[in-house]
């Protein structure tokens, strides 16, 4: 049976569908030493997005560094990885799945083990041997690294507590296929859904699986106009852009708060609007939902006000027209 767990790569839940690959160090991996001080390990990037061929080879090419003030002894190893729950968050999966169609362990070659020395970096450039029988889209993997010091080594000894790695996407040529279905669409407030709310802020939540065998990218915009079909509120689904793996759905969400609508008042029938592409031919996905918004406690305080404005108004009506009642029989009795 496989063994799945969630483990933190250090800024990796940030990257793990991101779509930009940092040219410089750009993820870090901290621990402290005996002292206190933070010392670390780094590597770049923090994600890599490959395609091939069945029955070729290609590389991936790691940048490593010792950033931290004692030698490190650099242990590598493979995992495949998972999309988990619908955050999208990685989890890594410990042993092999023979039945996992999107597996890319078995594809990377040798991790080297390291020496690095105090700010020293290595390239580390590992092949990965794409079967002639791969299945065709999305295979998934991680590369991870931990560190300690060399025995004997003296000094502060540094221990890091989480493994530090790159995320592989890597695509295989041949029969693609880009499917993504909306699940659900609905409107929230404080994690609450509903069509009925008596204010703002609220949130948009949309979630999307992927019925394909690659991972893809939607992206495109949510509208909500009020029931004079005037925009109110326009905002962008998927920011920063993240993947959607195969066999797996993600949430996204956007929050509309009171400064987003220059502190207007909601109220009455609204409509949101979310209209997405994906993939090669930027295939659409469109959805509507209505919703309302009534301002219970604010209408509750103005009937208090003007019921007893009308209250206030009759009772000095009445005062009034029994001074001139009075004011007129003196006038007759003089």
């Amino acid at each position: 049976m496989k063994s799945i767990r969630s483990i933190t790569l250090v800024l990796l839940a940030s990257v793990l569908l991101s779509t930009q690959l940092l040219p410089v160090i750009a993820a870090a991996a901290t621990a402290q030493s005996n002292k206190g001080s933070g010392e670390a390990l780094e590597i770049a990037p923090p994600l890599l997005n490959l395609s091939g061929n069945p029955g070729e080879t290609i590389t991936a090419k790691i940048y490593i560094r010792d950033i931290s003030k004692s030698p490190l002894i650099v242990n590598g190893t493979a995992n495949d990885f998972i999309a988990k729950g619908d955050s999208g968050t990685p989890a890594i999966v410990l042993g092999n799945d023979p039945s996992n169609p999107y597996s890319l362990k078995s594809f990377i070659g040798y991790v080297p083990n390291l020496l690095l020395q105090p700010q020293q970096m290595k390239i580390l450039n590992i092949p990965i041997n794409i079967p002639k029988d791969a299945n065709p889209g999305g295979h998934y993997g991680v590369i991870r690294f931990t560190a300690t010091p060399p025995p004997n080594s003296g000094g502060n000894h540094v221990a890091l507590s989480a493994s530090l790695g790159a995320l592989i996407l890597l695509t295989v040529s041949g029969k693609l296929i880009e499917n993504l279905s909306l699940s659900q669409f609905y409107v929230s407030q404080n994690k609450h859904t509903s069509s009925f709310f008596q204010s703002d802020p609220l949130t948009f939540n949309e979630l999307l699986k992927n019925n394909g065998n690659v991972h893809v990218i939607p992206t495109g915009t949510l509208t909500v106009t009020d029931m004079f079909n005037k925009k109110l509120y326009v905002t962008n689904i998927n920011r920063p852009q993240g993947n959607i793996l195969p066999s797996s759905q993600r949430l996204y969400s956007e929050n509309l708060q009171p400064v987003n609508i220059n502190n207007r008042i909601m109220f009455g029938r609204y409509t949101a609007s979310m209209s997405l592409s994906y993939g090669n031919g930027n295939k659409p996905i469109v959805a509507t939902v209505v919703f309302w918004v009534i301002p219970v406690k604010l209408i509750g305080i103005w009937l208090i006000v003007l019921i007893g404005g009308f209250f206030l108004l009759r009772y000095g009506i009445r005062r009034y027209n029994r001074y001139i009642l009075s004011k007129a029989q003196k006038s007759r009795s003089k």
